[in-house]
C-alpha cells in the first residue's frame, strides 16, 4: 500500500536530511584515513572507497530509522522532526568525539572509555577547561544550526518533486557493502593487513570473517593464515592465580612505601625537574631502563602490584583477586596507608589491587589534582605520627599533579613560559608542545616538592632505616616526539609512553644505577622474595625476577592491557589486538612488514600471557 501523499513527501524530506548528515559524517569521519598505515595499493584503495561509504552510511542511517519509527508511531510532522534533528546531532557528536579519543588515545568511545568520562570521580581523571567547554557548546549549537538548514534545504528540494532514486541508492549501498565485506573476509583469511587495520581504526566496524569457507574454496595462503592463527591462541578463562600455595617465613619485618607519579616519563627524573628525588636517587637503587606494564594507569598500576599482565585485569576485577603482594602484607599483618589522589574507584582498583582492604579511602577531597595531592601528604603525615611503631606498615602514595598539568596558582614556576590552562582539541599534527612541556614540567616540580617533604618526614621520625621505598610511574607521556600524531599516553607502546623513572630505597644496600632492562613485573616479586620472606619461585606468581639479581636479557616483554597489547622486542613493537590481528613496527613507530613479525616469538608471548589459566 502506497504512503499517503503527505507522509511520503515528509519521508522524502528525511530521506534528503540522510543524505546532507551522510555528508557532514564523511567530512568529520576522514580524519580516521590518516590513522591507517600503508594504502598505497589498488585493492587497498578500492576497498577503503567501498567500506568507508557504507560504513558510515550506516552510522549516518541510525536516526534516519529512528525518526521514522517514532513518525509512524505518533504520527506528528513537528515532533518527528525535533527528533531527527536530536538524532542527528547525536550521531555527528558520536563521531566528532570518537575522532579526539582515537587521535589522542588509539582507542574508540567504549563502555571503558565512558566509565572514565562519567564514572565515579570522574573529574579526577578528565580536565576541562572553560574554553574546552565553551568550544563543546559552541559545536552543538553549531550542529543544531546544520540540523536547522539541511532541514530547510531538504524542504526546498523535496517540493520541486524530484526523482530521488531511491531504489537505485539503495541497490548502490548494498553493493559497496558486500563487496567490501567480501573483500575484508579474504584479507583476513588472508592476513593482509593494509585493509584489516581498518578494523580497528573506523568505530563500531565489524566486517566479515570467514576464514573456513575461504580455506575450503581454497582461497586462502595456508603460510600466511598459519602464522595469523598464532596471535588468536588462548585457553580457558579459569583462573589459576598464584598456580602454587605461597611459603613465606619473614622474621626482619621492614615498611614497604610505593610512592607513584600518575604520568611520568623517564627523561623527566632530573635535578631540575624533580631535584628532591634526583638527590633521593643518590641514595638508592636506580633502573634506568625501566618499563611499565603499559601505557595507561590500568595496567601500570596492575603490573607494579601483581607483577603480572594487566591482560588478567577484567577477569581479576570480575572476581576480586587480590595480588599475592597484598595478601601476604595481610597475613603478615601489616598496617597499610593507602592515600591516592585521584580516586581508587575509577579504575577499579578497590576491587582487584586492594579488594581485600576495606578499611582505605576510596578517594581524595580536594578541588583540583594539586590540592588532593597536598591533601594526600598531610594524611600520610598523619598516619605515621599514630603508627603503631611495633608492627610494620605498607604505604601507597599515587600522585595525580602532573597527570592533570596542575599546580597551586600561587606556585614559583622553575619553567617559563608555560601555558595558563591546557586545551586538549589543540593537540594536533602540527601543535608546538613547548609551553605545555613547560607546564608539565612545572606540574612534576610540584609533585617533586610534596615527595621531598614526605621523605624529610620519613627521615625526622627515624622511619627511613627501616623502610624499603619504591618511587616510579605508572606510565609515561608522548608530546607527539615521534612526530606520529600521538599525544599523552594510551596510544602507542613507544618508550614515550611506558618508559618510566624506578628507584628503589633500601639503607642497606650500596647506592647503583642499573642500565639493564627490568620492568613494573619485577617490583612485586623483588618485594615478596626479598623482604616478605616468599620462598616460592617467581613464576608461582608472577611475569618477574629479582631487581637485585643479574639476570639474562630479556628477548620480549608483554606491555599493554585487555583490549590491546604489544610484544616489545629490542628493536620492535608487534601490537596485538583483542581480535587477533597483529601489526608490527620499529621502536620509532615506523611500520614494518608482516614479513618481519617473528611468529615464533609471538607465539611464546601468547603462550606466556596465559599462564595463570587453567587450561581444560
Amino acid at each position: 500500500m502506497a504512503l499517503p501523499q503527505k507522509n511520503n513527501g515528509l519521508v522524502k524530506q528525511f530521506y534528503i536530511v540522510l543524505l546532507l548528515n551522510f555528508l557532514a559524517t564523511l567530512f568529520i569521519a576522514k580524519r580516521y584515513l590518516s590513522f591507517l598505515e600503508d594504502t598505497d595499493g589498488f585493492l587497498t584503495k578500492i576497498y577503503l572507497v567501498l567500506a568507508t561509504t557504507s560504513h558510515f552510511l550506516i552510522i549516518s542511517t541510525l536516526p534516519f530509522l529512528l525518526t521514522l519509527l517514532l513518525y509512524f508511531c505518533c504520527k506528528k510532522k513537528y515532533l518527528s522532526i525535533v527528533f531527527n534533528i536530536l538524532f542527528s546531532v547525536l550521531g555527528l557528536l558520536y563521531i566528532q568525539i570518537d575522532t579526539i579519543v582515537f587521535g589522542q588515545f588509539r582507542y574508540h568511545i567504549s563502555p571503558m572509555v565512558l566509565k572514565m568520562a562519567f564514572g565515579t570521580r570522574a573529574s579526577d581523571i578528565f580536565q576541562f577547561s572553560t574554553q574546552n567547554i565553551l568550544m563543546a557548546i559552541a559545536f552543538v549549537i553549531g550542529l543544531v544550526t546544520l540540523q536547522l538548514l539541511f532541514h530547510f534545504t531538504a524542504g526546498k528540494i523535496q517540493s520541486k518533486n524530484y526523482n530521488l532514486r531511491i531504489k537505485q541508492s539503495v541497490l548502490l549501498f548494498l553493493m559497496f557493502t558486500l563487496f567490501s565485506n567480501s573483500i575484508y573476509a579474504w584479507s583476513d583469511a588472508n592476513y593482509y593487513g593494509s585493509i584489516t587495520q581498518t578494523k580497528e581504526v573506523f568505530p563500531v566496524y565489524f566486517p566479515l570473517t570467514a576464514d573456513s569457507l575461504l580455506l575450503k574454496l581454497g582461497l586462502v595462503d595456508l603460510e600466511r593464515s598459519k602464522n595469523k592463527s598464532v596471535a588468536t591462541e588462548n585457553t580457558s578463562n579459569t583462573i589459576a592465580y598464584p598456580s602454587q600455595p605461597i611459603r613465606s617465613d619473614n622474621p626482619v619485618q621492614k615498611n614497604i612505601i610505593y610512592i607513584v607519579i600518575d604520568t611520568w616519563r623517564w627523561d623527566c627524573m632530573t635535578a631540575e625537574i624533580t631535584p628532591n628525588i634526583y638527590a633521593f636517587a643518590k641514595k638508592s637503587i636506580v633502573f634506568d631502563n625501566h618499563m611499565s606494564g603499559s601505557n595507561m594507569t590500568t595496567g601500570g598500576i596492575f603490573s607494579l602490584f601483581y607483577g603480572i599482565p594487566a591482560t588478567y585485569f577484567q577477569n581479576f576485577t570480575t572476581q576480586q583477586i587480590a595480588p599475592v603482594l597484598m595478601n601476604e602484607l595481610q597475613k603478615q599483618k601489616y598496617q597499610f596507608h593507602v592515600f591516592a589522589s585521584s580516586t581508587l574507584e575509577n579504575p577499579p582498583f578497590n576491587r582487584n589491587v586492594f579488594a581485600n582492604i576495606s578499611t582505605i579511602p576510596l578517594f581524595t577531597e580536594g578541588n583540583s589534582p594539586d590540592e588532593r595531592d597536598l591533601k594526600i601528604n598531610e594524611l600520610f603525615t598523619a598516619a605515621i605520627s599514630k603508627q603503631d611503631k611495633k608492627q610494620p606498615f605498607f604505604s601507597f602514595l599515587f600522585y595525580d599533579s602532573a597527570h592533570g598539568f596542575d599546580y597551586p596558582e600561587n606556585y614559583k614556576k622553575p619553567f617559563s613560559p608555560d601555558l595558563d590552562q591546557v586545551n586538549y582539541l589543540d593537540l594536533d599534527d602540527d601543535y608546538d608542545p613547548k609551553l605545555l612541556i613547560n607546564r608539565y614540567k612545572n606540574a612534576l616540580h610540584y609533585v617533586d616538592s610534596l615527595i621531598g617533604k614526605t621523605l624529610k618526614e620519613l627521615e625526622d621520625k627515624k622511619l627511613l632505616d627501616n623502610s624499603i621505598i619504591v618511587i616510579t610511574s605508572d606510565h609515561g607521556q608522548e608530546f607527539n616526539d615521534l612526530e606520529k600524531g600521538y599525544w599523552q599516553h594510551g596510544g602507542n607502546f613507544s618508550d614515550y609512553q611506558v618508559k618510566v623513572p624506578m628507584l628503589i630505597f633500601d639503607g642497606s644496600k650500596k647506592p647503583r644505577v642499573e642500565k639493564r632492562l627490568t620492568l613494573h613485573y619485577d617490583v612485586a616479586p623483588t618485594i615478596l622474595s626479598n623482604y616478605l620472606g616468599v620462598k616460592n619461585k617467581m613464576d608461582d606468581y608472577s611475569f618477574g625476577t629479582d631487581l637485585f639479581t643479574v639476570q639474562k636479557d630479556r628477548k620480549y616483554f608483554i606491555c599493554g592491557y585487555n583490549q590491546k597489547f604489544s610484544i616489545i622486542q629490542s628493536t620492535k613493537i608487534t601490537n596485538v589486538s583483542a581480535s587477533g590481528t597483529l601489526n608490527a613496527t620499529d621502536k620509532k613507530l615506523n611500520k614494518l612488514e608482516d614479513e618481519q613479525i617473528d611468529y615464533n616469538i609471538v607465539l611464546n608471548g601468547i603462550q606466556s600471557v596465559n599462564k595463570f589459566y587453567k587450561k581444560k
